[in-house]
């Protein structure tokens, strides 16, 4: 079994995925808090009681964002916990280079990343003239931070619906909406053989930067 946690979409999520199915997600917050430092430990005692969790896990996946940043912490340690208690390897994996999975070789130039994370943060990634790299950066309420021609772009993909204003900004684009674990589901044995970290960060942008 391998257990992903999306700690980065609005409603952060664990997916216990095996034989390159997932056979039961959770969402982490409840009708009662919308913190995930409240729910992520009692929703993942949910998943053992019904699962048997502990015992089958081997491998552990975690986002590592662009997101919010307090949810990224929370996410990356509470995973680095397991990992270390478990003794169980975990990889990390930023929205982009999963989000990079779903798009055609020859659709990369003309394809928009939209990252949509909790408290209202939503984030862009477009590739770079730099191979295997992304310029992402965080989109303020009108895009006006963003000196990006659209209309180069044909498509967008995204983790979650898209706010109307931003639709509204991007234009007549082809849009697709999919969820990380599904990404993840369809990926798996690539994913897998991503190198081990000691240390995975999660990535929170504060400037413009490239990220591998």
């Amino acid at each position: 079994m391998i257990l992903f946690l999306d700690a980065v979409s609005p409603l952060p999520v664990f997916s216990v995925i095996k034989e390159n199915k997932v056979i039961r997600s959770i969402q982490i917050l409840s009708k009662n808090s919308k913190k995930i430092s409240d729910c992520i430990i009692p929703k993942y005692f949910t998943l053992q009681n019904q699962l048997q969790v502990n015992d089958k896990i081997e491998k552990l996946i975690v986002c590592t964002g662009p997101g919010s940043f307090t949810a990224l912490r929370v996410g990356i340690a509470f995973m680095y916990g397991l990992s270390i208690s478990n003794r169980i390897p975990l990889i990390g994996i930023s929205c982009a280079d999963l989000l990079q999975f779903t798009i055609p070789k020859s659709y990369e130039k003309k394809t928009l990343m939209i990252i949509c994370s909790s408290n209202n943060q939503n984030f862009i990634a477009i590739s770079s003239n730099k191979s295997h790299k992304y310029l992402i950066k965080k989109i303020d309420a009108k895009l006006h931070s963003m000196k990006i021609d659209y209309s180069q772009y044909s498509h967008c993909i995204t983790n979650s619906k898209l706010p109307s204003h931003i639709v509204n900004i991007l234009g007549k684009k082809i849009f697709q909406q999919i969820n990380f674990s599904e990404i993840v589901k369809f990926n798996l044995k690539n994913i897998l053989s991503l190198p081990v970290k000691s240390i995975v960060e999660p990535i929170y942008i504060s400037e413009n930067k490239l990220f591998d």
